[in-house]
C-alpha cells in the first residue's frame, strides 16, 4: 500500500529544521518507487569487542493504523524493560490517519522527523514500522536480530559525548517540570554543530482501536514520545561542555507517573546521535 505526498522543503539553515522538528505491512510514504529498504550503513565486522555500558538510541517510527506495527511495538518495550543502556523512544506518525483510523498519538512533527532520516539515509522513503539506531542505521521494526545486530554495531565504537539528564521532582498541583541537562564531548565529533535534544515519553498507553486495520485491538505502548524539544547547541570539538536548565509544560493527560525524559546529542547535518540518557521515572511528586 502506498500514500504519495508532495515531497517537502528541506530547511536551508540546520537551526531552522531542528526548531521545526522540535517544536496492512509496512505502509510505503514515498519519494519513489521502492519497497522495503535493508539495515543501511552497518558495520558489523567491527562489534566483536562492543561497549555494553554505551547508551544508544531507538528511535521506532509506528502508528496505531499499521497492522505490521504491534509486534514492533511489543518488541521495544522488551527490549527497553531487558537491556541495559538502551534509550526507546516511539513516535506515531500520521501518514496512517486517512487510511481507516487517525491514530490519537501520532503527530506530523514526528512524520518529518522521519523524513529527515530518509533524506540523510538516502533511502527510497519512509515506512512503518522502522527503527533508526543512533540515527545512523535503520532496519524493519519487528526484527529483533537485525536490532540486536545494529545495537552492536552503534557500540563498537564509544560515543564522543557524555549526555546527563536530571529530572526534579513536579510539585504538588504542578504540570510543570524542571530538567537539568549537561554535554561534554570528550573526543572530537566531526565538524559540524551538534544539537543536544530532550524527549518527553510515556509508558503504559493504553489505546482501544475501532477502525483501521488493527480495528478492534487494545494495545499498550511503551516509549511514547510527547514532546521533543531543543536544550542548546554545541560545538564538535574536544572539551566543549555546556549545561541548561528546562522549564517544560506537561499536558495534564500525561501521566506523571509513567513519564520519563531521554536527552541525546545530535549532528545537525548526518543526524547521527553520539550520546545519550534518560530518566524514568520522573520521580515523586514534590510536596
Amino acid at each position: 500500500m502506498r500514500v504519495d505526498i508532495a515531497r517537502p522543503m528541506k530547511a536551508h539553515a540546520p537551526k531552522s529544521r531542528w526548531n521545526g522538528l522540535a517544536a496492512g505491512c509496512g505502509l510505503l510514504l514515498t519519494f519513489v518507487l521502492g519497497a522495503f529498504p535493508p539495515a543501511w550503513g552497518t558495520a558489523f565486522a567491527q562489534t566483536a569487542r562492543a561497549d555494553e555500558d554505551a547508551p544508544v538510541i531507538l528511535e521506532l517510527f509506528t502508528s496505531e493504523g499499521c497492522s505490521s506495527c504491534p509486534p514492533a511495538d511489543e518488541l521495544l518495550s522488551r527490549i527497553g524493560a531487558l537491556t541495559p543502556s538502551v534509550i526507546p523512544l516511539a513516535y506515531h506518525v500520521d501518514y496512517w490517519n486517512s487510511l481507516g483510523w487517525s491514530d490519537p498519538l501520532s503527530s506530523n512533527q514526528w512524520t518529518m522527523r522521519q523524513v529527515e532520516y530518509v533524506r540523510a539515509m538516502q533511502l527510497r522513503g519512509s515506512y512503518t514500522p522502522q527503527i533508526v539506531v543512533n540515527g545512523r542505521w535503520q532496519c524493519i521494526g519487528s526484527n529483533p536480530n537485525g536490532i540486536t545486530r545494529l545495537i552492536a554495531a552503534a557500540r563498537a565504537t564509544p560515543p564522543p559525548a557524555v549526555v546527563t539528564v536530571r529530572a526534579m521532582p513536579v510539585a504538588a498541583g504542578s504540570r510543570k517540570l524542571n530538567l537539568s541537562v549537561s554535554a561534554h564531548i570528550v573526543r572530537t565529533a566531526g565538524d559540524k554543530s551538534l544539537i543536544v535534544l530532550v524527549a518527553i515519553y510515556e509508558n503504559g498507553v493504553m489505546a482501544t482501536i475501532d477502525g483501521g486495520e488493527n480495528r478492534g485491538d487494545r494495545i499498550k505502548y511503551d516509549y511514547t514520545v510527547r514532546k521533543i524539544l531543543p536544550a542548546f547547541e554545541l560545538q564538535p570539538t574536544r572539551g566543549s561542555a555546556l549545561e541548561n536548565e528546562l522549564s517544560v509544560n506537561l499536558d495534564p493527560t500525561w501521566r506523571l507517573d509513567h513519564l520519563g525524559v531521554a536527552a541525546f546529542i545530535q549532528d545537525e547535518t548526518s543526524l547521527a546521535i553520539d550520546g545519550g540518557a534518560s530518566q524514568y521515572p520522573l520521580g515523586k511528586t514534590a510536596n
